[in-house]
């Protein structure tokens, strides 16, 4: 029986524009109605995430910055630092043509930028060399810390409300949402997922941007 959902945002939640579906929205206040636990997790940061949850009605804990920081009731929580992604980011800027995130100025755990024609290769693999890595999740880039993904929020989840992994559902759709289908929770994703989320996951919905969460809920008889 499935207590908690673990959603991503963008692309999940939302279109292509960053629109979130009001599907969605529905589908999940009736969720809650029937006793399931609802966390979202973002590469966005807390602020954005703060919003999300008070204006839709979220009732678990929410994650900014792909799992490096949570929001828990009324505690900011990061669990990494952002001291090397930024250099590392500083450095980058004078190497290549990147374009920095605006809500970096948010950041507590990470650093996000846009190409802007930059080889994504290149920047992997000098990041590699500073024990950090680089996630893309369709709209950003992410600077990250060596162990600090959408996993390390799904396992504190799993820890915080003694779940077992029958228990926990986790919804996604890009690179930036690996890590979690890797894990032995239950996994679905809409049509418009990576072929590698597709193939790891339980359930594959016929729908796209947010409408797919009704159709996942009905599925695992959630609603």
């Amino acid at each position: 029986m499935i207590k908690y959902m673990i959603l991503d945002v963008d692309g999940t939640l939302t279109d292509k524009n960053r629109l979130i579906s009001t599907g969605a929205i529905d589908a999940m206040r009736a969720g809650i109605k029937n006793n399931l636990k609802i966390s979202l997790i973002s590469g966005n940061v807390i602020p954005v995430m703060f919003g999300l949850k008070t204006f839709l009605g979220i009732n678990g804990a929410v994650f900014g910055e792909n799992g490096g920081i949570v929001l828990q009731e009324d505690r900011i929580i990061p669990f990494f630092d952002k001291t090397q992604s930024f250099k590392f980011l500083n450095r980058m800027e004078k190497e290549v043509n990147i374009k920095p995130m605006f809500t970096n100025i948010w950041r507590e755990t990470s650093a996000a930028f846009l190409l802007n024609g930059a080889d994504p290769e290149y920047i992997m693999s000098e990041a590699i060399k500073d024990d950090l890595y680089i996630v893309n999740s369709k709209f950003t880039w992410h600077i990250m810390n060596k162990g600090q993904d959408k996993a390390y929020a799904v396992n504190y989840i799993k820890s915080e409300y003694k779940l077992m992994d029958s228990e926990i559902m986790v919804v996604g759709d890009s690179d930036n949402d690996n890590s979690m289908f890797e894990l032995d929770v239950v996994k679905a994703c809409p049509d418009n997922a990576t072929e590698y989320i597709k193939s790891k996951s339980d359930f594959v919905s016929d729908k796209s941007y947010g409408l797919e969460i009704i159709d996942i809920m009905k599925y695992y008889n959630i609603l």
